[in-house]
């Protein structure tokens, strides 16, 4: 009895050390250690970025001394942070995570810009830009730098290069819609790499990055593909901000899915009284999301004044919504195409982000519509323009 007592507390004691050991192993925090080639002092600032209001952080900085500098800290789980020397402002992002993380920076083949006319700043993004240590950060350029998407970009961008020279408008139409599809083709294969590396690595925050950056240009994917996604992932990729800022949009567009009740919301007209959608309850509306910049959106008005006009006696009115930032623009536009239904103007509360309403029901390009029945319940929300007419025609008659 005893012996085998002396074995249970001997494995105890065992584990209990592997488990010290293990905890005496894992990194604190993080010790980030950079050279600069190209800036011998100056002064470097360790960035958060936040998606939510487009803007960045300092959580830290230290001095650039004879071409090198060193961060301490700790983080709650991997991060792409951003990196800013001054003078110069040179900038450069990295995946840190905590651990001992090496980033070698040369300035040379750096990208100038000069924004100082739109009331912004210049500086340059480096491009020689080395990391080592960082596991997230390998993952993430071994999916960035795939042959497979370096062949389809190099491919797109010789045909982007073709098209700005172009003069001819048939070969300039022939050329964008071979980047088009070339688009499309890097796109899938962007997604499928994406989900092998999930699938494989379910709690990488590298992951989950890398797909909240594909939505973000890819934002008209099924909400079930969106949901799917989103479900793969697991433990410290689940605790990110990344993983929480993709579950919110997922939220948001459900909440936009047909059936549901729209959201309500109040802008002004031209003479800056006030209309609700709420206003117009008791008919089926479409919300019409335009701009007078945008040329695809003006080129469907003559259409739409044929369906108002087809219509409109029988229950059916339009809302256009601008996304125009400038009064002007917007009025001398409405001068031009004389639409017969109401309009009213977007807000832009914060500086640099997108309007209010056009954020509130998730609208990402325009034009685009959003059919509501009689009760204000959507009943069709995309792009396509046969899809409201097919709509339209079934509940109203052709």
């Amino acid at each position: 009895m005893n012996t085998i007592l002396k074995k249970i507390n001997l494995s105890l004691f065992g584990v209990l050390c592997l488990c010290m050991s293990l905890k005496a192993q894992s990194p604190a925090g993080y010790i980030l250690k950079g050279t600069t080639h190209g800036i011998k002092n100056g002064k470097v600032y360790l960035s958060r970025y936040n998606e939510e209001d487009r803007t960045s952080t300092n959580i830290d900085s230290t001095n650039v001394i004879n071409g090198a500098f060193i961060f301490k800290g700790k983080l709650a789980s991997a991060e792409q942070l951003g990196l800013n020397i001054k003078p110069g402002n040179w900038s450069a992002n990295l995946f840190l995570e905590n651990g001992t993380v090496n980033i070698s920076i040369d300035t040379a083949g750096a990208d100038h810009y000069d924004y100082t006319k739109y009331g912004q700043g210049k500086g340059a993004r480096l491009k020689k830009v080395i990391v080592k240590g960082s596991r997230s950060q390998d993952q993430l350029d071994a999916l960035e730098n795939n042959p497979a998407l370096a062949e389809t970009k190099s491919k797109r961008e010789a045909l982007g290069k073709q098209y700005t020279a172009e003069k001819n408008a048939e070969k300039k139409e022939a050329l964008k819609a071979a980047i088009g599809k070339l688009t499309e083709e890097h796109n899938a294969i962007q997604f499928k790499l994406i989900n092998q590396f999930i699938s494989q690595n379910p709690s990488a925050v590298s992951g989950v990055y890398a797909f909240g950056n594909y939505y973000k240009f890819n934002s008209t994917m099924p909400v079930a593909t969106l949901s799917n996604t989103i479900q793969q992932f697991k433990g410290e990729a689940k605790t990110s901000s990344y993983y929480i800022s993709l579950a919110k949009q997922l939220k948001d567009r459900e909440a936009l899915l047909p059936g549901n009740i729209a959201p309500d919301f109040t802008l002004l007209k031209r003479d800056s009284t006030k209309l609700s959608l709420s206003d117009l309850s008791g008919k089926y509306v479409m919300i019409d999301f335009w701009a007078s910049w945008c040329k695809p959106c003006r080129e469907a008005i003559p259409h739409w004044k044929q369906v108002y006009e087809k219509y409109h006696n029988k229950g059916f009115e339009i809302l256009s919504v601008s996304d125009d930032s400038k009064w002007n623009d917007w009025i001398k536009a409405m001068d031009i195409e004389q639409m017969p239904w109401p309009q009213v103007i977007d807000e832009f509360p914060k500086k640099m982000m997108p309007a209010r309403v056009g954020s509130m029901y998730q609208v990402h390009f325009i034009p685009f519509y959003v059919l509501l029945d009689k009760e204000g319940k959507i009943l069709v929300y995309g792009d396509d323009e046969k899809i409201i007419d097919a709509k339209l025609a079934a509940l109203l008659g052709s």
